[in-house]
C-alpha cells in the first residue's frame, strides 16, 4: 500500500487526501450529530414518560382509593396512544401489583411485586412516579417505554447521513479535482520543464506564471533561476571562447604559442624529476606558399587544417602539438627514452606528409623542413628550446628542404653569423656599403654591346666583399629585399641614363627582381615611379625574374608584366631550367627573352644529352617569340655553339667581367663601332 501511494502522482495523492479529509470531517460531524440527537431524543422520551405518569398516576387515584381495579385498568389502556409504551404498572400502597397494561400480547411484563421491577436496561427506558392523593402516596405507577422509534430515527439519520456524505464526497472530489488542477497543472508543467532542461540542458526554457500565488512564486522562482543559470552559462561560453581565442588557434583548434609556452614549461619541469630528455620540432611547410598563392586563401586553410589532422593522428596524447602561426607547427616530444626518438618521429611525419592531400577533388603535394632541439642536451630553457629548433628548421630549408636537422653548436654559429650579417645588412643601405658592377651582354650578329646587368656587391668594413649568394637570400627571409632591390633598380637606371650620351645606340640595363619583390602589389607604381625619377626610357629597363615568379600567382604577374610592357620594359626570365620550370605558365606570361643557365655551358661540349637539352630550349624561346642569352660564357668555342643553336644574346666572364664603371667600356666600343668587335681580356683575343 505504501509502495502503491509513493509510485501515485501528485494530482491524485492530493484528490485522496481532499476526499478523505471530507470524508473524515462528515463522519466526525454525523456521529456527533446522531450522539447528540440520541441523547436529545432519550431525554425529550424520558421527559414524555414523566409527563404521563405524572397524568396517569393523577387519574389512577380514585380507582386506588375505591380499589376499583377495572377503573384502574381503564384509565391505563388510555396510554395505548402513547405507542412507545410499551407496559404500566400499578401498585398499591402495600406494593402489590394492582392494575397493568401491556401493548404487545405475551409473558406479562409487570412483576407481582414493586420490589421486583428491574432497573431501566439500554434497549428501553422507563419511570417511576408515586400515586398521590391529597398530599399522601397511594400507591406507585411504572411506566416502560421501549427505544424502537429512536433506533428508527437513529436509522433515518444514519440514511441521510450516508447520502449526504456520498454527496459531499462527490462534491469534494470535484473541488479536489478542480483544486489539484489548479495546483498540479503548475507544478506537473514545471516538471516537465525541468525534465526538458534536464534532457536537452536549454537553459532558456521558461513555464508560464499566472496568479501571485505560492505556486506562482515557485514558477516566478524557477524562471528565476533559469536565467540566472542561462546567464552563468553564457558567461562560461564566453570565457571559454575567450580561453579557445586566447590559447588556441582559430583554423585548427591547436594550441597556440602562448598556450604551446605555459606547456613547455610544464613539461621541461617535469623532466627535471624524471631525468627524461624533451625534443622540441619545428615544422615549416614547403611549398605552401605557393598553394596560398595559386589556389587561395580558402584552398590554403583548408589544407593547413588537414596538415593539422594528419599531424595529430602521429603524435601521443602527452606530446603537444601546436600551430604558430602561417604554416609553423611545432611538436613537444615527452618522456623520451632515448632523443634518437626525435628523429624516428619526425620521419614518420615527413612520410606522413609526403602522401598527396585530396582537397575539393585537387590532389596537392607539400613536404615539410623539420628542425629538431633537444632539452637537457641542448637548450637550457623553453625560450632557448624554440630558438634552436627554429634555426634547425632553417637550416633544414637552406639545405634543400623536405628533410629534418639537429641543432648542433655549429649550426648555432652558423645562425648567430648569419644574424648578425642581417643585423648589418639593415644598415648597409644607408652607410653606402651596396654597390653594383655591371657586367656586358652582347648581340651575337652583330657584336654590338647590348645591355648591362646590374649585380649587387656589398663591401663590407670588415668582412669584405660579401658576395650576393650570401646576403641576398638573407635580405629575401628578412624583409629587406624590397628596400634593397628598390635601391637597387633606382641607382641601376640612374647609371643607366648616363651611358646613353657615350654611345651612337641605346644600351639597356638588366636588373634582378626577387619573386618576393616582384610580387608586392606596389612593385608596378614602384617601378614606374623610378624611371620618371631617373628619367630613364622604359625601353631601356629589362626586369630579370627567376622560374619562381611561374609558381606564384601567375594572373597577378601576368597582369603586372603585362602594365609595365605597355610602356616598353622588357622581361628576361632568369636560369631557366634549373628549378621547377612550368611550361604551361612560361607560354602565359609575357616574357620577351629567356637566359640559359651557366649550369648547362660545362656539359654542352660533352654531353648530348645537355646539348639536345639546351636546344630544345632554345627552339622553345622562338617559337614563343622570345630573345635566348645564354650565361656563362668562358670560352670561345662556347660562343660558337650558341650561335649555332640559335641564341641571340651572350654574357660571360669571356666577354666582360662585371665592371664598377662600364663608361671606359662604352667608350672604346664606341669607337671601334666601324671596326669588327673585339674585347681584350688581358693579352688574348678573345671574340
Amino acid at each position: 500500500m505504501n509502495w502503491r501511494w509513493s509510485r501515485g502522482s501528485f494530482a491524485r495523492k492530493m484528490t485522496a487526501v481532499v476526499l478523505l479529509a471530507s470524508a473524515t470531517a462528515l463522519a466526525t460531524l454525523t456521529a456527533a450529530f446522531l450522539v447528540l440527537d440520541s441523547l436529545s431524543a432519550r431525554a425529550q422520551l424520558q421527559s414524555r414518560l414523566s409527563t404521563l405518569a405524572d397524568i396517569v398516576g393523577q387519574n389512577s387515584t380514585a380507582a386506588l382509593h375505591f380499589s376499583d381495579s377495572t377503573a384502574a385498568v381503564e384509565v391505563l389502556q388510555a396510554l395505548r396512544a402513547e405507542a412507545p409504551i410499551t407496559s404500566a404498572c400499578l401498585y398499591q400502597l402495600s406494593g402489590i401489583l394492582f392494575a397493568d397494561y401491556q401493548r404487545d400480547p405475551g409473558p406479562r411484563a409487570c412483576p407481582e411485586r414493586l420490589d421486583q421491577v428491574a432497573s431501566a436496561a439500554q434497549d428501553y427506558s422507563r419511570v417511576v412516579r408515586p400515586v398521590l392523593r391529597h398530599g399522601e402516596t397511594a400507591g406507585t405507577l411504572y411506566l416502560r417505554s421501549d427505544l424502537r422509534q429512536l433506533a428508527d430515527r437513529r436509522r433515518r439519520l444514519l440514511l441521510l447521513a450516508t447520502g449526504l456524505l456520498f454527496v459531499a464526497l462527490a462534491i469534494g472530489g470535484i473541488a479536489g479535482s478542480l483544486l489539484q488542477q489548479r495546483i498540479s497543472r503548475p507544478i506537473s508543467r514545471l516538471a516537465l520543464a525541468m525534465q526538458r532542461v534536464t534532457d536537452e540542458q536549454n537553459f532558456a526554457e521558461r513555464v508560464e506564471v499566472t496568479g501571485t500565488d505560492e505556486i506562482a512564486r515557485l514558477g516566478l522562482g524557477f524562471n528565476t533561476m533559469l536565467a540566472e543559470i542561462e546567464h552563468r552559462e553564457a558567461v562560461k561560453k564566453k570565457v571559454e571562447t575567450l580561453q579557445q581565442q586566447a590559447f588556441c588557434d582559430a583554423l585548427t583548434g591547436l594550441p597556440n604559442r602562448r598556450l604551446l609556452i605555459d606547456r613547455l614549461g610544464q613539461t621541461l619541469a617535469a623532466a627535471d624529476r624524471t631525468a627524461n630528455p624533451v625534443a622540441l620540432l619545428y615544422l615549416d611547410l614547403d611549398g605552401f606558399k605557393l598553394v596560398n598563392d595559386s589556389l587561395g586563401h580558402h584552398f590554403g586553410d583548408r589544407l593547413l587544417v588537414e596538415v593539422a589532422a594528419r599531424l595529430r593522428s602521429r603524435v601521443r596524447q602527452s606530446d603537444t602539438l601546436a600551430r604558430l602561426g602561417g604554416d609553423e607547427f611545432t611538436i613537444v616530444l615527452a618522456h623520451l627514452r632515448h632523443a634518437s626518438e626525435a628523429a624516428a618521429v619526425a620521419d614518420a611525419l615527413l612520410d606522413d606528409l609526403a602522401a598527396p592531400f585530396l582537397i575539393d577533388d585537387r590532389e596537392v603535394t607539400i613536404g615539410a623542413s623539420i628542425g629538431i632541439s633537444l632539452y637537457p642536451d641542448g637548450a637550457t630553457d623553453s625560450a632557448e628550446l624554440m630558438h634552436q629548433a627554429d634555426s634547425a628548421m632553417y637550416a633544414a630549408k637552406r639545405a634543400g628542404k623536405n628533410r629534418r636537422m639537429y641543432y648542433t653548436h655549429e649550426l648555432g654559429s652558423a645562425v648567430r653569423e648569419r644574424l648578425n650579417l642581417e643585423t648589418q645588412l639593415r644598415g648597409a643601405i644607408e652607410r653606402g656599403e651596396i654597390h653594383l658592377h655591371y657586367q656586358p651582354e652582347f648581340e651575337l650578329s652583330s657584336g654590338h654591346l647590348m645591355r648591362f646587368e646590374a649585380l649587387a656587391r656589398w663591401t663590407h668594413p670588415t668582412l669584405g666583399m660579401i658576395p650576393p649568394s650570401r646576403f641576398i637570400p638573407i635580405a629575401e627571409e628578412s624583409g629587406i629585399i624590397a628596400a634593397l632591390g628598390a635601391d637597387i633598380m633606382e641607382r641601376a637606371c640612374a647609371q643607366a641614363v648616363q651611358w646613353q650620351g657615350l654611345a651612337p645606340y641605346p644600351i639597356q640595363v638588366a636588373v634582378n627582381v626577387s619573386s618576393l619583390q616582384f610580387d608586392r602589389k606596389d612593385f608596378v607604381p614602384e617601378v614606374i615611379a623610378i624611371l620618371q625619377r631617373t628619367g630613364l626610357p622604359p625601353a631601356l629597363l629589362q626586369i630579370e625574374l627567376t622560374e619562381s615568379v611561374m609558381l606564384r600567382a601567375a594572373d597577378h604577374a601576368a597582369a603586372a608584366m603585362q602594365t609595365l610592357r605597355d610602356l616598353g620594359v622588357s622581361f628576361a626570365i632568369d636560369d631557366f631550367g634549373t628549378g621547377y620550370s612550368r611550361l604551361n605558365y612560361l607560354a602565359k606570361l609575357p616574357f620577351d627573352a629567356l637566359k640559359i643557365d651557366r649550369s648547362f655551358l660545362p656539359g654542352l661540349e660533352s654531353r648530348s644529352q645537355v646539348k639536345a637539352l639546351v636546344h630544345s630550349l632554345i627552339s622553345m624561346a622562338h617559337n614563343l617569340g622570345m630573345r635566348v642569352i645564354v650565361e656563362g660564357i668562358e670560352k670561345p668555342e662556347q660562343v660558337s655553339m650558341a650561335r649555332a643553336m640559335g641564341a641571340h644574346d651572350v654574357q660571360g666572364f669571356l666577354l666582360g667581367r662585371p665592371l664598377a664603371d662600364p663608361a671606359t667600356l662604352i667608350s672604346q666600343l664606341a669607337k671601334k663601332d666601324d671596326e669588327e668587335l673585339c674585347v681584350a681580356a688581358g693579352d688574348r683575343k678573345l671574340w
